[in-house]
């Protein structure tokens, strides 16, 4: 056999391993191409962006870095929707990915922070200090889907009292599923314009544990109408919450994967309703049934 028909047998062979082994591993390699801010150390922003000297009567801040999974169209989707109803509702929102317009002096000037698909380690520090003191004091923190969708923070704060429940994985196989949402609380304005149940589709995630108990539970899910996989959660399964966080209120939903989420009637009244909520000044009747005190 000749060497050059040994050479192109050794490179046919390489060729088909080198195959293989990008098939089964396509999930990683196409993560890799599409988002490499999951290969790489947390980059944390040290400048802020200068703030609009005029940010109108009823101020919001957006904010949508990511040094964890990025949903690129998702967020995008999303501030297109969020300065649709700002538009219609006489809001002024400032969207950034930058985690240093997080100081004390920039927060004091928003009635409302939105996380927009915040993921990973995004903040130093001092810009922690300033968030947490930002809620702690009498503000309000709308964390939305991704904001809540990390295996793991290394914030206990983060965890413990703005979310209350950790993340551990979503469907799969079938990624995007039709489900059943129970609509649980319709006092809330996040909420009012619902049924008892809300049929939709989206990525549904499922938590390590059930918050309810240590937040107000305004939506949960029946693990009937879909197919959990991994990590059913059972007969309590909540979707969206709120809770008090010192002076101040945390709503998270985990709703909105899906950039058709943003398009959605429905699924709009609902962030509209939440952003309003936000918006309103917490008062003593502004009640937690269930929640600890200690919470």
């Amino acid at each position: 056999m000749s060497v050059r028909r040994i050479a192109g047998y050794g490179l046919l062979v390489l060729l088909v391993v080198g195959g293989l082994f990008a098939y089964q591993n396509r999930l990683y390699l196409r993560m890799a191409i599409q988002q490499p801010q999951l290969f790489r150390e947390p980059v944390l922003d040290q400048s802020a962006p200068p703030l609009p000297a005029d940010l109108g009567t009823v101020a919001i801040l957006s904010f949508s870095k990511t040094n964890g999974y990025r949903h690129h169209d998702s967020i995008a989707a999303s501030i297109k929707m969020l300065d649709e109803l700002a538009a219609a509702n006489g809001w002024q929102i400032f969207h950034t990915e930058n985690g240093a317009v997080f100081t004390p002096e920039n927060l004091q000037r928003f009635g409302l922070i939105i996380l927009n698909h915040k993921s990973g380690t995004v903040w130093t520090e001092a810009q922690r200090q300033a968030l947490k003191s930002y809620v702690e004091e009498g503000g309000t923190l709308l964390a939305q889907h991704a904001a809540g969708g990390d295996q793991g923070y290394d914030w206990p704060w983060y965890l413990d009292q703005v979310l209350r429940a950790q993340f551990v994985d979503h469907p799969m196989t079938q990624h995007i599923q039709p489900a059943t949402l129970i609509v649980e609380d319709r006092s809330h304005p996040a909420t009012a314009h619902l049924g008892s149940v809300w049929q939709r589709s989206d990525e549904w995630y499922n938590f390590v544990a059930s918050p309810r108990g240590n937040t107000q539970v305004l939506m949960s899910i029946d693990e009937a109408t879909y197919d959990p996989e991994k990590s059913p959660m059972g007969a309590d399964h909540p979707m969206v919450w709120w809770h008090r966080v010192g002076k101040g209120r945390v709503f998270y939903s985990a709703l909105g994967h899906t950039p058709e989420s943003y398009s959605e009637p429905d699924f709009r009244a609902f962030i509209q309703g939440a952003i309003s909520w936000g918006l309103d000044t917490p008062t003593n009747n502004d009640s937690e049934e269930g929640v600890r005190d200690e919470f």
